[in-house]
């Protein structure tokens, strides 16, 4: 498992290093916000049960509600059970389905540090995990039980997510105030529960 973080630690480095150049950001804009030796950085390993349909048709359960991730970016790998969806940010309120693929096959979702740092020319993605395609409609029925590997790649504790001055325009405005990750972190997860 530590192994594991490991490797998910340096893609995500990687990719993050990748966006840098792609954004023509001076190196370390966004990697001098996260480094190896201050890894807030989280893996979990997700198991949902078993669910009879109609408990989720009862509207007071569901696998994961829609919401948004807190750090920069998600690295997730999922069996192929199915039932994750974004949301389709041209029709608000409707989802797209993920098809599973391979067991090696990575989603790259962007969090809401990443928005933060961009004023929001990167977007987040809300998400959820609903039933699979083949019960969608359906009264009844068991949801089998669904597996996933996630990597929540976070900003240090200590670094800011406000956003970057370099993507700042003159006139401009800042969408996010200025705020160390922890106080950010903290401050959503008051809100949520």
């Amino acid at each position: 498992m530590e192994e594991s973080f490991l490797r998910l630690e340096r893609v995500s480095l990687a990719i993050m290093e990748a966006l840098e150049v792609a954004m023509g950001l001076p190196s370390g804009a966004f990697l001098g916000k996260m480094s190896p030796a201050s890894n807030a950085s989280e893996m979990r390993l997700l198991h949902y049960p078993e669910l009879d349909v109609q408990e989720i048709r009862k509207g007071k359960v569901n696998r994961i509600w829609p919401h948004f991730d807190l750090g920069i970016i998600t690295l997730l790998f999922q069996d192929g059970t199915g039932g994750l969806e974004f949301e389709n940010r041209e029709v608000p309120g409707t989802f797209c389905r993920v098809e599973c693929g391979a067991y090696s096959d990575m989603i790259v979702n962007v969090s809401e540090t990443l928005q933060r740092w961009t004023n929001n020319a990167i977007r987040a993605g809300l998400h959820r995990v609903n039933v699979p395609e083949y019960l969608e409609g359906k009264d009844t029925g068991i949801l089998p039980e669904r597996y996933s590997i996630t990597y929540f790649c976070k900003a240090n504790r200590d670094a800011s997510v406000g956003v970057l001055k370099e993507l700042m325009s003159e006139g401009m405005v800042p969408m996010y105030e200025d705020m160390t990750a922890i106080e950010y972190h903290t401050r959503r997860l008051q809100s949520a529960y």
